[in-house]
């Protein structure tokens, strides 16, 4: 039997597919919210400079340094972000906050390149320019200050061989004269790109906050669907069957299949051709001297009967002889209404003994090798009894290839349970959308717990037709259809039932 571990890749695409409106609807929620949040976010604008760092005296070759040359560009965009960059930019853009400042420019050093890309984040695309334009000067104007201060102190520490005269002091003079030229000439770098105001904000990014809101909202909708899946309280799908009840299944009547009378399907409609290849299957299983087949629902509902109406029609357009044997005496569909019989005398006349089983079984009028046997009308205090049922089944399938046995409810009734003690093969009959996992898992167990062959469940629809007038376990409110009385699971009375007991009464008068 499959069970859950053998779950494939095509199982969890058909449980996305089942809540393929939540999982839709989970991505659109989370698209719009990524929108949302675009449009409340303060915009952002971001101007860039390219500054050329060119080498001057104040430079030494740094051992192991990420760049080559005499200039170490990492340490250079480290002096842009500088408390001593910022306070000097501060003073040119009129701002008071020397942090903030240091948090909105970046720099960022081109591989193989003496540039420095400083650039600078404001809320205005001319705050943005401005910003750039000023931590670009403050860092130049830093630079040449620290080359010119090189060669001051250079100067300086020359100024005293002035006084010494002869030739010591006309060589401080010359050495004076080159520093002071080279003082004149320093040009610490300079700006080949020029800062300009940015058309369009840097952030939000409207693309990358769509993307990243549906990339989080798929995942959320695909565990949202599988929650769905696994704590939905009622058999939906053939899957649930399987996964969630350990259940094979025998056959699923589709959806769009319509019950329009109170009757089975045609040889070649869509649900005929379900049961005709149930019937392949049930037969195939079922070999030797196996011949009784049982058909239990799980809740109160026609499913069972319109299972085992079908199935037994089914059989019998194989050629088979077959008897269907309605053994649920509250069905509101029996098979009598179905294959065209009346429902007295029937199986409950039998077991207390008023007819014999032949005088029960009729034929059905447009199947010659189908024969029924109704409920009855006789009231039972208690259920069948073993040895009945066993006599029952014995004698029917002496004259019949295959017996098809609508059978009560497991989930108000033991009765079921007691046949398919005594049956070669039992069926559950699911109705999607009323049965619940809870009580089909219940009723397999039951099914097992007397060691009966269980062959799997038959899945029908939600929709009914005509057939689909019991309401569902959960529901509150009244019937439109008159009230039907209160009869308790294991009496059968019926409007014939005094009919029946006149010559009981007449026997005890003599």
């Amino acid at each position: 039997m499959r069970t859950p571990a053998a779950r494939t890749l095509a199982d969890y695409g058909t449980i996305a597919r089942r809540s393929w409106w939540l999982i839709v609807g989970t991505v659109l929620a989370a698209a719009a919210a990524g929108l949302g949040y675009t449009a409340v976010t303060e915009q952002v604008y971001q101007s860039t400079a390219s500054v050329l760092i060119l080498p001057t005296a104040a430079d030494t070759s740094v051992v192991g340094a990420r760049t080559s040359g005499q200039v170490n560009l990492d340490t250079e965009a480290q002096l842009v972000k500088s408390t001593e960059v910022a306070e000097v930019a501060a003073e040119t853009l009129g701002s008071a906050s020397v942090a903030e400042l240091e948090e909105q420019v970046s720099v960022s050093v081109p591989p193989n390149t003496s540039v420095l890309e400083i650039s600078f984040r404001a809320d205005g695309p001319e705050a943005a320019r401005e910003g750039t334009v000023a931590f670009s000067e403050a860092y130049l104007a830093h630079r040449r200050d620290a080359a010119t201060s090189s060669i001051e102190s250079a100067i300086s520490a020359l100024e005293p061989s002035l006084d010494d005269g002869g030739e010591a002091a006309r060589e401080a003079e010359a050495r004076i004269e080159e520093l002071e030229a080279q003082r004149e000439s320093v040009v610490p770098g300079r700006v080949i790109n020029e800062p300009t105001a940015p058309e369009s904000p840097v952030s939000p990014n409207p693309l990358f906050n769509l993307a990243a809101a549906v990339g989080a909202g798929l995942p959320l909708g695909l565990a949202l669907a599988w929650a769905r899946h696994r704590l939905a309280r009622r058999i939906h799908y053939p899957g649930d069957l399987v996964e969630r009840c350990e259940l094979d299944v025998l056959g699923s009547v589709p959806k769009a299949v319509r019950f329009q009378r109170r009757e089975v399907f045609g040889a070649y409609s869509p649900g005929g051709r379900v049961f005709a290849q149930m019937r392949n299957v049930v037969s195939s299983q079922l070999t030797g001297g196996q011949r009784v087949v049982v058909v239990a629902g799980v809740a109160p509902g026609p499913a069972a009967g319109v299972v085992a109406a079908n199935l037994a029609t089914a059989m019998a357009r194989a050629g088979d002889r077959i008897t269907a044997v309605e053994a649920n005496p509250s069905t509101t569909v029996g098979l009598p209404e179905l294959l065209g019989t009346e429902p007295v005398p029937g199986l409950s006349d039998v077991w207390s003994g008023r007819v014999d089983l032949a005088e029960a079984t009729q034929a059905a009028p447009r199947q010659p090798s189908l024969s029924v046997v109704g409920p009855g009308a006789a009231a039972r205090a208690a259920g069948p009894t073993s040895e009945a049922t066993l006599d029952t089944f014995t004698k029917l399938a002496e004259s019949c290839r295959f017996v098809v046995v609508d059978a009560p409810p497991l989930s108000c009734s033991a009765d079921a349970q007691l046949l398919a003690g005594h049956a070669d093969a039992v069926i559950l009959a699911v109705q999607s959308g009323r049965d619940t996992v809870a009580e089909t898992a219940a009723a397999a167990e039951a099914i097992r717990q007397v060691d009966a062959a269980l062959l799997g469940a038959v899945l029908l629809p939600n929709a009914l037709g005509p057939m689909n007038n019991v309401p569902m376990p959960s529901a509150r409110h009244e019937s439109a259809r008159p009230p039907m009385p209160s009869i308790p699971a294991d009496e059968t009375p019926t409007d014939s039932l005094e009919a029946i007991q006149e010559p009981k009464r007449a026997a005890e008068t003599r």
